[in-house]
């Protein structure tokens, strides 16, 4: 019974936003963070063979956390339908291999722009990474579902891999791996341009009625945020526009800070 309810998506509709701001949240919150101090401070980084078990472990964890989720909901669609819940899809279904929310394509991106070495995505990909994963982290809506204190695989699922978008860039750049490069800036605003078309491609002829990346209904309209919460939908958007631009301009600027003033890894 107990590894039927772990491979189980049940609560996942269960009011996301029970938790926000509450003692389970600041839980989640510091949780995150005691780990990501853990692998910057206490882990020996400078020991290559550490570095690579870290880096690709973590790749390795993203891909299984993604589809792991997506076997768990066609399975649950092939028995059940959306009578366990509205995460149920059929395999043939572009959520099944891609997503449509940022996250969710970093979910996949990022694992592969890092193994292949893909460096023209790396600037958007890192950063939206960083970005997503932050917000996530910061305002759980969707992921702290149901009752937080059962833990299921979806509920670590999207526990761990919000963790690792954004600790697995920041990993880079202590490491010496990667740094941002301010020249190229223009690559996340075509990173973003193109993540937005594909939400929209999903909104209107995919999932027609779905929400992606926020784009139709304001997610924080009657929510505890002043001045958000009231802005009727469409107009909302600009805001998530400009929040995502302040996003990026953070990324490189603490970045690029903290470039300035480390101290080299000595091997």
């Amino acid at each position: 019974m107990f590894l039927v309810d772990f491979f189980s998506s049940e609560g996942m509709d269960s009011i996301p936003d029970q938790y926000l701001f509450k003692w389970q949240h600041f839980v989640y919150f510091a949780g995150c963070l005691l780990l990501f101090i853990f692998f910057m401070k206490v882990i020996d980084n400078r020991n290559k063979t550490v570095q690579k078990i870290i880096i690709y472990g973590s790749c390795i964890l993203l891909l299984i956390f993604k589809y792991g989720g997506e076997i768990i909901f066609v399975w649950e669609w092939d028995n059940f339908g959306t009578m366990i819940s509205t995460a149920s899809h059929p395999f043939w279904d572009v959520r099944t291999f891609f997503s449509f929310q940022v996250c969710g394509i970093n979910n996949v991106l990022l694992p592969l722009v890092i193994t292949f070495n893909i460096k023209p995505l790396k600037n958007f990909v890192y950063s939206a990474s960083i970005i997503g994963g932050f917000a996530v982290l910061i305002y759980p809506v969707g992921v702290l579902f149901g009752d937080p204190i059962t833990i299921t695989f979806p509920l670590l699922r999207t526990l761990f891999v919000h963790f690792l978008l954004v600790f697995l860039p920041c990993y880079l750049i202590k490491i010496e791996n990667f740094r941002f490069d301010k020249r190229y800036w223009y690559h996340c605003l075509m990173g973003s341009i193109c993540v937005l078309v594909w939400a929209m491609v999903g909104n209107l002829f995919i999932t027609p009625g779905a929400n992606n990346m926020f784009l139709m209904a304001n997610p924080f309209a009657n929510g505890p945020i002043p001045i958000v919460n009231v802005l009727p939908d469409g107009w909302h958007v600009i805001f998530l526009v400009l929040l995502c631009a302040l996003g990026f301009w953070l990324v490189y600027l603490i970045a690029n800070g903290y470039e300035r003033h480390r101290k080299p890894i000595k091997a």
